[in-house]
């Protein structure tokens, strides 16, 4: 009994184990982008920032509202650059990709 669909069959069945486990990790891939998207926008940008901690913005550049450290950058790939404190590494303002 033979099929033109027997070969194809007979692939699937000798690599499904290497099917599943890519479908998995694209579906791993998939919900990291989507909560990398969602918690992107859950900081403030660097105008939302300012506006909130007007006293952060000094001639040596912004500072950390909680200990007046130097905010350090962090680049995102695809997204642009989150800013912390270097000192107490306090998650400040995110400035997004041009």
């Amino acid at each position: 009994m033979s099929t033109p669909l027997m070969p194809l069959l007979e692939f699937f069945d000798q690599y499904h184990g290497l099917f599943i486990g890519f479908a998995a990790l694209g579906a791993v891939v998939l919900f990291n982008q989507l909560m990398h998207a969602r918690n992107w926008k859950s900081y403030p940008t660097l105008q939302q920032y300012l506006a909130a901690h007007p006293g952060c913005d000094t001639a040596g550049g912004v500072v950390c509202n909680t200990c007046r450290g130097k905010a350090m950058g962090m680049t995102v790939p695809g997204s642009g650059r989150i800013y912390s404190c270097a000192w107490c590494e306090t998650e400040l303002y995110r400035v997004d990709s041009a």
